[in-house]
């Protein structure tokens, strides 16, 4: 497509957008899909040729083009090699979705993640981010998709070339306090232990005997240095105070003390589930 062509559906979204923002409750997904529109259009190509060439249904690149459905990465990308775009025409749009669905104290946190090496993450009451089923994180957010969906895409960093080493301990209580019902619990907990690899740990604490109960914290290497986030009542805190990091660093190291080995913990997350979810 023509740069000419691209400014023009530019100008095209825009003016349509003032007609619409009032009702979507995503402008930048309403953005987003009125450009794959307005760039197929002016390809010339039918809504269900291109949707036929990316293997989805008329119905699916309906409701994307509508707003009404937020795609994965790998999708977007597809569309715009699909419409012969140039690259980032529409990821630039797609990339501000997680703006809207991420509040903004967690952002700066998002980009570290993203860039560490390793990361270790004390769970106190619910399932980390990053080990959360789709269903669990679902009942997490109350069904609103866009946050749904980004939360699922911070786990890319699980399927990187060169992940980076995971360290999870999570305090008993994760296992019983009910998100979705006893299928969802059951279903997250027992992905939770088939996720336990050597690069990817998780140990269980049980309550009675775990040091900390004051909150859930994170601590991040990234380029060599660890950055830290805690949970608060109210919002997150990104940190790179050594002297809070220093607080972060002997709570994890006081908590993995007390914390199962994997092959029980693993085995003590199975249990759970069966036992208190079936």
């Amino acid at each position: 497509m023509r740069a000419s062509h691209v400014r023009e559906a530019w100008s095209t979204v825009k003016s349509d957008e003032r007609g619409v923002m009032g009702r979507s409750s995503s402008p930048t997904l309403t953005t987003l899909g009125r450009l794959v529109r307005t760039y197929r259009d002016a390809s010339g190509i039918l809504q269900k040729d291109l949707a036929n060439r990316l293997g989805y249904s008329d119905g699916w690149l309906s409701n994307l083009e509508t707003g009404q459905l937020r795609p994965r990465s790998e999708q977007v990308l597809s569309i715009e090699e699909a419409l012969s775009l140039p690259r980032g025409a529409l990821m630039a749009v797609y990339d501000q979705l997680d703006r809207e669905s991420l509040p903004g104290w967690f952002r700066p946190w998002l980009e570290e993640e993203k860039k560490a090496t390793v990361v270790r993450s004390f769970a106190l009451t619910l399932v980390p981010g990053l080990l959360q089923t789709i269903d669990y994180a679902r009942a997490m957010l109350q069904d609103d998709e866009p946050a749904v969906t980004a939360r699922m895409e911070r786990q890319a960093i699980r399927q990187r070339e060169t992940p980076p080493a995971l360290y999870f301990v999570i305090d008993e209580a994760v296992l019983h306090r009910e998100r979705g019902g006893a299928k969802v619990m059951h279903d997250q907990l027992m992905a939770m232990a088939d996720a336990a690899s050597p690069r990817l740990t998780i140990q269980v604490v049980r309550s009675a005997v775990n040091p900390r109960n004051l909150g859930t914290f994170t601590i991040a290497t990234v380029d060599g240095n660890d950055v830290g986030y805690v949970e608060t009542a109210v919002r997150g805190i990104v940190t790179s105070s050594r002297d809070d990091l220093a607080v972060l660093s002997e709570a994890w190291e006081s908590i993995k003390a007390h914390a199962m080995p994997q092959h029980e913990s693993v085995d003590f997350i199975r249990r759970t589930a069966e036992e208190r979810w079936t």
